[in-house]
């Protein structure tokens, strides 16, 4: 869909739809309980994972916001799992109205770098041949670790990567040349009509070749090939954005991104 084919009440209800799945996606990977106030994500095999061991809460759904908190911690605490809690993206501003609240519960409050959220809505303009081989996985490939995820800093993803295997709405993508592991993938296609393209992770020794942006491109015409609707993502940063760009992703809107940590 083009953008300018997107009416104002087609985007508004895809901004309602892709907040809620930024809140719920965790659900895809990883364990989690659900409260009258929010979902508590855990992953006690995980425990360095941010995404998958944290705390989301509704603003219109709290009462009690101490007693919710102090839950939060005894919960987390007793899992052997550092509490956090991440803020809703429907609630912008409601971490800093609260603050005195969560830091008298003992949690430091800040507001991260606003996330550009991007929906795939042009073309590709990346496609271009490639040296990489590119694979979407059924099975756990253990050069994803060993020759990305461990070398990069980054052992947390394993889990998260294993799990999107055995999603049947996860997809993994990896890309090898001269059979290592060079980069991979993972996304996820939502109840919500929309595909959250979850992470992309290239090889600490492999980076600024052009491997990302091969994927990426690849990943953006499976999704076209096979009818895969609102695909969106959040660029981490400026570089990515425009390889985004490129891809054929759009600004679709921002939003605040608000977190809580325990610190006591």
């Amino acid at each position: 869909m083009d953008s300018d084919q997107i009416t104002i009440e087609h985007k508004e209800s895809l901004k309602a739809f892709i907040r809620l799945e930024e809140d719920l996606f965790p659900s895809n990977f990883t364990n989690y309980h659900e409260k009258d106030f929010g979902v508590l994500f855990f992953n006690t095999e995980n425990k360095t994972s941010y995404d998958s061991n944290h705390a989301i809460i509704f603003e219109n759904k709290v009462e009690h916001l101490g007693e919710v908190l102090d839950e939060i911690t005894e919960f987390y605490l007793h899992k052997g799992i550092h509490p956090s809690i991440y803020q809703s993206l429907g609630d912008e501003g409601y971490f800093t109205e609260m603050k005195e609240v969560f830091e008298r519960h003992g949690y430091h409050v800040w507001v991260e770098e606003p996330a550009n959220i991007m929906l795939l809505c042009e073309s590709n303009q990346l496609k271009k041949p490639y040296e990489i081989q590119i694979k979407c996985l059924e099975e756990w490939d253990e050069r994803i670790a060993t020759d990305i995820c461990i070398p990069s800093n980054e052992a947390y993803e394993i889990d998260v990567i294993k799990n999107n295997i055995l999603n049947p709405n996860g997809r993994v993508f990896v890309g090898y040349l001269n059979e290592k592991a060079v980069v991979v993938m993972h996304m996820h296609l939502s109840k919500r009509d929309c595909c959250r393209y979850d992470y992309i992770l290239v090889s600490k020794a492999e980076r600024n070749k052009g491997y990302a942006r091969a994927l990426l491109s690849h990943v953006t015409d499976y999704c076209r090939v096979n009818g895969i609707r609102n695909c969106f993502q959040w660029p981490a940063h400026e570089t990515s954005q425009r390889i985004c760009y490129e891809a054929g992703f759009r600004h679709l809107f921002t939003s605040e991104i608000g977190r809580a940590s325990y610190y006591k």
